[in-house]
């Protein structure tokens, strides 16, 4: 059973969703599109879905300081960007349904690996 300080003090482990929708019509739409994806990969994230980006953190402190740079990174115009912060315990509980011949979960599980040796 886990102790409720280590709760409480942000030492779990976390997984941080950043979803977003922004305009592609125009072509200062494209490059914002672009360099918002782009800044994402700087910061660790990999495409998890299409739109759906993911990145581990190795505590709630960690996660919110990503938070805090995806956040002043992109000012979405005509756009939206969701941020939501799991644990790993709950990210592992999930339930996966498809059909691809490459599983994403193949890149994930190396960005786990790697992070962890961290």
């Amino acid at each position: 059973m886990r102790s409720t300080t280590s709760a409480i003090s942000g030492n779990r482990k976390m997984v941080l969703f950043v979803m977003f929708d922004m305009p592609t019509e125009t072509k200062r739409d494209l490059i914002r599109y672009r360099n918002f994806r782009k800044k994402l990969f700087e910061l660790g994230f990999i495409m998890f879905q299409y739109s759906i980006y993911v990145r581990f953190c190795r505590s709630l402190v960690v996660a919110q300081k990503y938070e805090k740079k995806v956040e002043l990174s992109a000012l979405p115009l005509n756009g939206s960007i969701r941020i939501i912060k799991i644990t790993e315990a709950q990210y592992l509980n999930m339930k996966i349904i498809e059909n691809y011949r490459e599983k994403p979960e193949k890149k994930i599980l190396e960005q786990i690996q790697t992070v962890m040796v961290f």
